[in-house]
């Protein structure tokens, strides 16, 4: 049997990135071997049709969402997700959530431009994580009560901004790394039927199936702005500083 040169190229491209992007978690992070690594899958991606800013995000924070929202389950086809965190992760979060089918989130950020940003998206509501009464604004956009919430900020706050959020039976996702602590009366935990759960980048199958998902429902891009390699470190200061929406890609 034979194959035509595109099928080729195409199969080839989503063997070689699901197999850098894959080797690139097992690198540390900003060596010369994880720059490499990623320069190979922004290159297999490429193929897919995808311009290279477009590309870059889903090496990491692609994969990222993806992970978390695999860790979701079925109910996110049945039931919106509390999103915590419009950066450049919870945008991502967004456009995946669509392209697998899900009915929607209610996105959680003390930004407003952010919280602009995931209405633009296509968020159900977006909600100021500061407000008072953020755990009953929650509660009131989802009629059914809160069966799921990704944590993309990984606060103490946050945190226990979710798990109060929750209905019985419900599950958290911790993805950000931001730090803090919560204490819980154990239980607590059984009495509501409770899981909470961590999710770190992603798997191997879940690489392949990303690349799968982008080549085949090609997800709306999230804010996306360029930078001059020379302007990094303004860049970094910008993302440090929150002033960032998306997610900013260093060109050469």
């Amino acid at each position: 049997m034979q194959f035509p040169p595109e099928a080729i190229i195409h199969l080839s491209a989503g063997v070689i990135g699901l197999l850098s992007g894959v080797a690139a978690l097992f690198t540390r992070k900003g060596s010369h071997v994880h720059r490499l690594l990623g320069r190979v899958f922004l290159v297999a991606m490429l193929t897919h049709a995808l311009k290279p800013a477009e590309a870059a995000p889903y090496a990491c924070s692609g994969l990222t969402a993806y992970g978390a929202l695999k860790r979701i389950g079925p109910v996110l086809k049945d039931e919106p997700v509390v999103v915590i965190g419009a950066g450049g992760l919870g945008l991502m979060c967004l456009g995946l959530l669509k392209a697998m089918g899900g009915k929607g989130a209610i996105v959680v950020d003390t930004d407003p431009a952010k919280r602009e940003a995931a209405l633009k998206a296509g968020a159900l509501a977006a909600i100021d994580g500061a407000a008072p009464d953020a755990g009953q604004q929650v509660k009131a956009a989802a009629p059914n009560g809160v069966w799921a919430a990704i944590d993309f900020v990984g606060a103490t706050s946050t945190a226990q901004l979710a798990i109060d959020s929750l209905t019985k039976g419900g599950k958290l996702v911790i993805v950000g790394l931001f730090g803090g602590d919560i204490t819980l009366p154990l239980p607590f935990i059984p009495m509501r039927a409770m899981t909470i759960q961590g999710a770190y980048v992603g798997s191997l199958a879940e690489a392949k199936a990303l690349l799968e998902l982008v080549r085949r429902t090609r997800p709306p891009s999230i804010p996306i702005t360029t930078h001059a390699l020379e302007a990094a470190d303004a860049t970094l200061q910008a993302l440090r500083a929150g002033r960032v929406i998306g997610r900013a890609v260093l060109t050469p």
